[in-house]
């Protein structure tokens, strides 16, 4: 069995930038991740999870982008234009992962369904208006789960050249995160450009909830010295509503 290495990893990223199952394994199973108990298993089990963190991203990013339902949505030149390139990036992360998880001798999940329908609704039901705006907000709540998604397996990972495969893609989503402060900064979206917080986009009110309606967008493109890590059953917790199965 051929163990991936660094280069062989981000050759296939295209050195970019990234009681429910899951392809058979439970959600509680997958959480269940130990630093104490490291194993190529219990690697395979964390590739799998980024993964289906991947296919998320990816999703979100294809819906805005090309054919994509609400590509058309999209107005302002630069918003249009980093949609593209966060597209391009989490579509590479999610071939980047399938890659190594086939080379360890694993089996990758299967995209799961994706709905995200209960972040384009408001609470009374009726439908949010997707434009630019809804469009950054969304993608600056997953962007810092992902960062912080990634940080909070390092110390479970046994095999170097996973870990430090996985450390290039959570640099990637740490670049997005920012980009996107940056950009609803400038288009006047963001409302707390000076804000520091290490648990984007967790609120300071609640920083432990993994409940969106109680998140907070906004914050400083450069909004810490360390990012807090994300639990796998916290990170679980919070995109669970958008897997249906």
């Amino acid at each position: 069995m051929t163990t991936p290495t660094r280069r062989s990893f981000l050759k296939i990223a295209g050195a970019g930038a990234g009681a429910m199952t899951l392809g058979g394994l439970s959600l509680p199973a997958l959480a269940a991740t130990s630093v104490a108990n490291k194993s190529a298993k219990q690697d395979l089990d964390i590739l799998n999870y980024a993964l289906t963190l991947e296919y998320l991203e990816a999703e979100f990013y294809n819906a805005f982008t090309g054919s994509g339902a609400y590509a058309s949505r999209l107005t302002d030149t630069r918003v249009r234009s980093y949609a593209r390139n966060l597209a391009s990036h989490e579509n590479d992360h999610v071939t980047a992962l399938q890659g190594t998880i086939r080379a360890l001798g694993g089996m990758p999940f299967t995209k799961p369904n994706i709905d995200f329908s209960p972040l384009l609704t408001n609470s009374d039901g009726s439908a949010k208006t997707v434009n630019d705006e809804l469009f950054l907000a969304l993608a600056n709540t997953f962007e810092p789960i992902g960062v912080r998604a990634y940080l909070g397996q390092a110390d479970r990972i046994l095999n170097g050249d996973v870990l430090t495969a996985a450390a290039s893609i959570l640099a990637v989503e740490a670049n997005h995160a920012s980009g996107i402060q940056e950009l609803r900064t400038q288009l006047g979206f963001n409302k707390k450009p000076t804000r520091q917080t290490s648990r984007a986009p967790q609120s300071d009110a609640k920083p432990t909830s993994t409940n969106v309606a109680d998140f907070d967008g906004d914050f400083s493109p450069t909004p810490t010295d360390f990012w807090t890590p994300l639990s796998m059953e916290d990170v679980l917790a919070m995109v669970k509503p958008l897997i249906k199965s």
